[in-house]
């Protein structure tokens, strides 16, 4: 029997369509809910860009792409991941991002973004229709971009008031708060012009003590010679 490839072809591409539209099917009983995710200190640390790169099967947007203080993160589809790199803004301008291999450059800090930024399933009887999370830099340890959940919002259609929940900095050992390995304890130990002159004006004066000294031994010998003379 001859086989038409064409339609093998067709099939393929209609069962992967197919997939995809099963993966976005809700279950009976759940509905959507909005969220927003937002990175809101960035102006803390202003040697940095932070650059969100997605990775998965439907990506259909701007990508990798600079993130902003007040933008919405996105992954743009919900099966794909979505991680954060930290990168140095002098090193990124001399570089340029097309330049930068991502997932392999050693100077770049990443965090992988492990929740939903743009929307999540709940119950249908679950009040809860909008989350809006903000995101704040703590700093960087070793290899990673420490971020942290600092502020929630929770909004609800029954009535109930929003929900703001404030979150504490994690207490993390050893943190930094530049991407640059901090030098200031080499620069610490290199003496300065100023450091130099309390030395140096000791050493005229000690100069100038001897020479007095040794004017007025000379003085003192030439008065012994003149009375002795006599």
């Amino acid at each position: 029997m001859k086989v038409n490839v064409k339609i093998i072809i067709c099939l393929l591409i209609l069962s992967a369509l197919t997939a995809n539209a099963c993966a976005d099917v809700l279950f009976p009983g759940t509905r959507g809910m909005e969220r927003c995710v937002k990175i809101v200190n960035l102006d803390e640390f202003p040697e940095i860009v932070l650059v969100g790169h997605i990775t998965g099967p439907v990506i259909q947007c701007e990508n990798p792409y600079i993130i902003s203080s007040d933008e919405c993160l996105t992954k743009f589809y919900k099966a794909n991941d979505l991680t954060i790199y930290a990168i140095d803004k002098d090193y990124l301008e001399a570089k340029g991002l097309e330049n930068i291999d991502l997932e392999t450059d050693p100077n770049l800090y990443s965090y992988e973004v492990e929740i939903n930024p743009e929307w999540d399933v709940v119950n249908e009887e679950d009040p809860l229709i909008r989350e809006d999370i903000e995101y704040s830099i703590a700093g960087f340890s070793e290899d990673k971009l420490i971020i942290y959940i600092s502020r929630k919002v929770s909004k609800y259609n029954d009535g109930t008031p929003d929900r703001v929940e404030i979150f504490e900095e994690p207490d993390i050992p050893g943190i930094r708060l530049s991407i640059k390995e901090n030098t200031s304890s080499d620069e610490d130990n290199i003496p300065s012009i100023d450091d130099d002159l309390p030395t140096d004006e000791g050493s005229v004066q000690d100069g100038d003590k001897v020479k007095d000294e040794g004017i007025l031994d000379s003085i003192i010998c030439f008065l012994k010679g003149l009375f002795n003379g006599k």
